[in-house]
């Protein structure tokens, strides 16, 4: 056939309408994907954007010394901006020549910054200690510094006075409240005061033996920092660690890492979602076309004209379909934004060229994997359809079937970008649909059943569906796939709603003591026991680390590990680390290996964090040699210990000793507790009676924290109503396949004697009854892939929903009578002499 042909037959069947249907899918599943990639693609932009304000940087490389020059060259030359960040503990003094100050000292976390810094996030600054803080991109000038609220009491200065670290005095001419990096480590936690880098020298505090932090902030494009990434690789490992958001912060991590795994299984679900409905149509469109095919046979075509006629119309309407898909679904993407611009949390940064290609391609494989095929079928319609009208015209090839099949594969694949969330859903799906289909079959049986006995309008309604059971059947598996993949979409979110706000709920400690002498043990423990919620517990801590193991060397066994390609990442065998001992398992600790001690051994025993033990090729029965203080001990790895939540803000230790194993050996204590903000100025009663405790408060950190957890949890909500909008799609296409049938069958029905509202009636209740099967089919499809998802995907865990198989008949109950009532009641008022002519 000509081009001009195959543009008059699309025009032809545009005005009959045969076409409108399909394009309409089309339109529809373009602009639906179009407009998921698009908020998608820009909310985790945004999301991402925000969370490295808590990294200051979009990368951090790190280490616990000077950070080489070549990698600052190399990130140069990738057109990467960049800041130095040097900090440290160190103990601060009011001049005692101010006229205030009387040379009191107190330990504060020093932070010394380049200029730029930082480069994610704004600092938050107040003119005065304790007052409304305000952002700045500015830093303190060179010869001044400023300084957390709290130092300013404690020292006995205010703003304009000057300070001394190390040997070099500097003016405080600020007051610091907020900085986007704060870091999570006790010595970080400390009163902060903020410096410029290039006045380091003068402190002289940078000694050989000294702990200090170095960082080097990077920013920039995603595709130079991977290059960067791998320039420096191979000089990474073991004195520099390359770190980004999901590393800086387990929490945020997790949660982007679950919230992304979301939106990716929103995207393939809205995919799936428009391939079905693009297929329905598909068929439909065939399926009223067989007689046309019929004719043009009789008339000389070929199979060979059949099939690049259709095929042509096909690409035409395509075309069109994908083009204004785009467009559809940049409107709606825009109408999204402004219907949610009061409750969006953050300001969206502009989508890239990915959603484009996304929608377009999307267009394409739906033509190709879902409605080629059954037009492909056309071509095998004989030419005796002119005169026997009953009779079905082949399938298409297998071959063209298998290559659909592989079609939409790919487009999952690619679209999701995750091979094993695909799969997962994938088999979720197949599992779903071999039972829905079988569940189907036994619930129209026994429909028939009960149809026996129904009168009136249910046994209209039942008969009908007796009539049609292999469609029935079909529609059923279609309704209920729809469905399943709502209440899979809910599930999950609740779930990793759930999941977040456990992660730090309300009460969560937000203030750390340390040091706490023995001597002032009980004192502290009464004081926070009146004052707070706290329960008196304070956990002891010794400070040490590994020397030996086996009687290897630390750094021996470090060496071998490597050369064997074992161990992980995690902290070095050589760190000095928080060593503590106790009698009693600490709270959601779970022995994973070995015993617990019940009574005091007799030899050192110790209990070792599992992923910890394995990061160093620690396992029970190892003897480990320590180095505290000075002082040698020696003793035997006796258990392992999983569970321990390292983002609980709850004391946590990756080696404990038995009791009794660290006599002898000084130590202080420690603790954590909630303390509501009106309550503060208990810390000033705490702080005046015990001075030498150290207060780590971190509100900041929770706050921060729980903003991008509040924000990834909006993300997931509003995802989810797109999946809404593209499940009703499935539905008003899968209806609208059974039209022609369901408008012969009334008419008949109608000339028969029926009245309108015994039709309706029953066409209402045929509705209802496919509704509440697909809803049974829905709710153990939903069950058997959030399953497979929360234990493979997401690591959440598993359990079953009682409620769903109530929720999920009422629910198709109440769409699919909704939508097949609404899209089906033009026929009840069709003449039936129109539809008797045709038959």
């Amino acid at each position: 056939m000509t081009f001009s042909l195959v543009l008059r037959f699309a025009a032809r069947d545009w005005r009959a309408g045969e076409l409108r249907l399909l394009f309409a899918a089309l339109l529809l599943a373009v602009g639906a994907v179009s407009a998921i990639s698009l908020f998608v693609d820009r909310l985790q932009r945004a999301l991402l954007a925000e969370s490295t304000s808590l990294l200051g940087a979009d990368r951090v490389i790190d280490a616990a010394q000077e950070i080489p020059e070549r990698f600052h060259a190399l990130a140069r030359n990738e057109g990467l901006a960049l800041a130095e960040i040097v900090s440290f503990p160190s103990m601060v003094s009011a001049e005692t020549n101010s006229a205030r100050a009387d040379g009191a000292s107190q330990l504060a976390s020093v932070k010394a910054v380049s200029a730029g810094y930082p480069l994610r996030g704004m600092l938050r600054i107040a003119d005065e200690p304790f007052a409304i803080s305000r952002p700045t991109r500015e830093l303190p000038p060179p010869g001044e510094v400023w300084m957390n609220s709290r130092l300013f009491p404690a020292l006995g200065v205010g703003v304009g006075d000057r300070v001394v670290v190390g040997y070099a005095a500097f003016t405080v001419s600020g007051v610091i409240v907020g900085e986007p990096d704060r870091g999570g480590g006790f010595s970080d936690l400390a009163p902060r005061l903020l410096m410029r880098v290039q006045d380091l020298p003068a402190t002289r505090v940078i000694q050989p033996g000294s702990r200090i932090g170095y960082r080097l902030a990077i920013a920039g494009d995603e595709d130079r920092l991977a290059a960067l990434r791998e320039s420096v690789a191979p000089d990474l490992a073991p004195n520099y660690r390359w770190r980004s958001i999901r590393d800086a912060n387990a929490a945020i991590g997790r949660a982007l890492e679950r919230a992304e795994s979301f939106l990716l299984l929103g995207g393939l679900l809205a995919v799936l979602l428009a391939g079905i409905a693009v297929a329905l149509a598909a068929n439909r469109y065939a399926r009223r076309h067989f007689d046309h095919v019929g004719v043009l046979k009789t008339l000389g075509a070929t199979p060979n004209d059949i099939q690049w006629g259709y095929t042509g119309v096909l690409l035409v309407i395509g075309t069109a379909g994908a083009l204004l898909g785009l467009l559809l679904g940049a409107g709606v993407h825009w109408a999204i934004l402004m219907a949610l611009r009061g409750y969006l949390p953050l300001e969206l940064p502009p989508p890239g060229p990915r959603p484009v290609f996304v929608g377009l391609i999307t267009g394409f494989i739906c033509l190709v994997a879902f409605a080629l095929p059954p037009l492909l079928g056309l071509r095998k319609v004989s030419p005796m359809r002119v005169m026997r009208r009953d009779l079905a015209p082949s399938a298409a090839p297998a071959l063209t079937y298998a290559f659909a099949a592989a079609g939409g594969l790919g487009l999952l694949v690619w679209y999701s970008g995750n091979v094993f969330l695909m799969l997962w859903a994938l088999l979720g799906g197949l599992l779903a649909g071999g039972a829905i289909a079988a569940v189907a079959s036994v619930l129209l049986y026994g429909g028939r059943v009960v149809g026996m006995q129904a009168r009136s309008v249910w046994r209209l309604a039942l008969a009908g569906l007796q009539r049609r059971y292999k469609e029935n059947v079909g529609q059923i598996m279609i309704f209920g796939f729809a469905i399943m993949l709502l209440l899979i979409m809910v599930l999950m979110r609740t779930a990793l709603i759930d999941e977040w706000r456990a992660q730090i709920p309300q009460g969560t400690p937000n203030h750390f003591l340390m040091n706490i002498g023995p001597d002032e043990a009980d004192e502290v423990r009464r004081l926070l026991v009146e004052n707070t919620s706290h329960n008196g517990e304070l956990f002891p801590m010794v400070r040490g680390r590994i020397s030996k193991v086996n009687d290897v060397s630390a750094g021996e066994w470090r060496r071998r590990l490597r050369q064997r390609g074992e161990g992980g990442p995690g902290p070095g065998i050589r760190s000095e680390r928080n060593l503590t001992f106790s009698a009693e398992l600490p709270d959601k600790n779970v022995v994973v290996e070995g015993t617990w001690w019940t009574r005091t051994p007799e030899v050192p025993s110790i209990s070792l964090e599992e992923e910890y033990a394995r990061s160093l090729g620690l396992s029970v029965g190892d003897s480990l040699s320590f180095d505290i203080g000075g002082l040698p001990l020696t003793a035997t790895v006796t258990n392992l210990r999983g569970g321990v939540e390292w983002d609980s803000l709850q004391p946590n230790f990756y080696i404990i000793f038995s009791p009794g194993a660290l006599a002898g050996h000084p130590a202080t204590y420690m603790t954590s507790f909630f303390l509501p903000p009106q309550n503060k100025p208990f810390l000033n009663q705490l702080i005046s009676a015990h001075p030498t405790i150290t207060v780590f408060e971190v509100d900041a950190i929770i706050a921060q924290v729980r903003g991008i957890v509040g924000r990834v949890t909006q993300a997931v909500e509003l995802v989810l109503y797109l999946i809404l909008a593209a499940g009703a799609l499935v539905l008003i296409a899968s209806i609208q396949s059974s039209r022609d049938q369901r408008l012969k069958e009334h008419a008949l029905l109608r000339a028969l004697g029926g009245t309108r509202k015994l039709i309706s009636g029953a066409l209402v209740a045929e509705f209802a009854v496919l509704g509440a099967f697909a809803g049974v089919v829905a709710a153990l499809g939903a069950e058997i892939t959030v399953w497979l998802l929360s234990s493979e995907i997401f690591e959440l865990p598993t359990r079953l929903h009682p409620w769903l198989w109530g929720a999920g008949p009422a629910l198709g109950v109440a769409v699919v009578a909704a939508v097949g009532y609404l899209g089906t009641r033009m026929l009840v008022a069709s003449p039936p002499i129109t539809v008797l002519r045709e038959i």
